[in-house]
């Protein structure tokens, strides 16, 4: 008898458990809910559609309609390197970071720290970006050095990581933490360089709509990344911890590109009087003067 009540006592804490942490989920997500909705109400009623004065120079001139941004962006292959490269990064990052917890646990790796990884990761990655963005801005000219040196720091510290939990070096749980979180520091990191890359290249296309594809992008790796270990049949459990590989081999690429890419600096040189409207190339400067017909008002006074 004692047997059959520790296997209904067992089971009752088990649904206890189960009803405990629905519950706290779900007012989490209210919690963020209503965050997420006063902030849209605020937005509606402070935000302005423009600035009063435009923050550079480049930001007066025209850009292209949908269509022809469209058409523009289809020519510009560095552009789609970019594109590319935060797919990479960003994408198969954020895939493997939402499926931690049964990745890792292949590797003996436990589910709170797991979980400990990608919360004090993210968290740390949140003022590193801002540094690393405002670095960015300071050195624009230098993006693509700043971008391959990041993700090679990056991807050097994922290889690590795998290595320890795969245990090809004695495992040490304080260095697996050190590597990772600096890792996804690295990798989470070059989102705001990738962007800045990406209106670059783009130039003269509108910024949301080549952000608006980099966003795609980002999204269509993630799924594919994700449908690997949700849909059954397609990884079998013990071939998981292979997505660990996947990982690094995703950034080396990313790597390669991002070698690739060249370093077009439209913009800035506008900004600081390097070059004139009218020096950009010849197609360039057709497309904005169509564009200017069409719209000849910028929605910025002339500085």
């Amino acid at each position: 008898s004692s047997g059959i009540n520790a296997e209904y006592g067992g089971a009752s804490n088990t649904t206890h458990d189960h009803i405990f942490y629905r519950h706290r989920l779900e007012c989490y997500l209210i919690i963020q809910g209503v965050a997420a909705c006063m902030v849209f109400v605020f937005v509606l009623i402070y935000f302005p559609s423009r600035p009063k004065y435009a923050p550079t120079a480049s930001a007066v001139t025209a850009r292209l309609s949908l269509r022809e941004g469209l058409r523009c962006l289809l020519r510009k292959g560095h552009f789609w390197v970019v594109v590319i490269v935060y797919a990479l990064t960003s994408g198969v990052f954020n895939g493997y970071s939402l499926a931690l917890e049964p990745i890792l646990s292949k590797s003996g790796i436990s589910q709170s720290t797991a979980g400990k990884i990608g919360f004090i990761g993210l968290l740390a990655s949140v003022p590193a970006n801002v540094v690393i963005g405002a670095m960015g801005s300071a050195f624009t000219r230098y993006q693509k050095l700043m971008n391959v040196i990041i993700l090679s720091i990056g991807t050097g510290c994922f290889s690590v990581f795998v290595a320890l939990i795969q245990h090809w070096i004695p495992y040490n749980q304080t260095l697996m933490f050190f590597f990772v979180i600096t890792g996804i520091i690295c990798i989470t990191g070059v989102v705001p360089l990738l962007f800045d890359m990406s209106a670059d290249s783009s130039h003269p296309v509108s910024e949301e709509l080549s952000s608006t594809i980099m966003v795609l992008g980002n999204q269509c790796m993630c799924n594919i990344f994700l449908i690997l270990i949700a849909v059954k049949g397609l990884l079998a459990d013990e071939q998981k911890q292979k997505l660990n590989y996947v990982l690094v081999v995703a950034f080396l690429v990313a790597i390669l590109l991002s070698c690739l890419w060249r370093n077009t600096v439209y913009r800035v040189d506008i900004d600081n009087h390097s070059i004139t409207y009218e020096q950009l190339d010849t197609r360039s400067i057709q497309q904005i003067r169509n564009a200017e017909l069409e719209n000849s008002r910028t929605g910025f006074p002339r500085i």
